[in-house]
């Protein structure tokens, strides 16, 4: 916020900020903070600024590039932190889901079971298995 500044008697309106040459050399930079109004839960965990004048050291903590793999049990990514790399959520790999493989009147549901628009679902047909077992090897086949 520009403010009206006095140097030496003479006032300069709506001044945003204020350079003053450094004995040594370079200059210091003064600016009025009084309308900021960031906190320390805003601001990134190391980082400063000013506020009203005081500085102040930001907490928000940052999460790096996750992989999530799903289970059965929710898992969250808690709030109040900054994602400072991408973070991954695996599908569902699903094979061999159709009717052929699944009893009859079984219905099978993929995803969860709040959103129905994440589910899919599939009903088996299978009536009845043919055993068979191979004279050589004895091996036994369900087909």
């Amino acid at each position: 916020m520009a403010q009206n500044v006095i140097i030496n008697s003479v006032t300069y309106n709506n001044v945003p900020e204020v350079d003053i040459p450094l004995s040594g050399g370079g200059t210091a930079k003064f600016m009025d903070t009084a309308d900021a109004t960031a906190a320390q839960n805003e601001i990134l965990n190391g980082k400063t600024a000013y506020v009203n004048g005081a500085k102040i050291t930001g907490n928000i903590s940052s999460k790096a590039a996750a992989t999530i793999t799903p289970t059965s049990a929710d898992q969250t990514i808690s709030s109040g932190q900054y994602l400072s790399g991408a973070q991954t959520i695996e599908g569902i790999v699903v094979t061999n889901l159709t009717s052929a493989n699944i009893a009859n009147g079984v219905t099978i549901k993929v995803g969860t079971a709040t959103d129905d628009d994440s589910v899919t679902s599939v009903t088996g047909s299978l009536t009845s298995a043919t055993i068979s077992q191979d004279g050589v090897t004895k091996i036994l086949s369900i087909s």
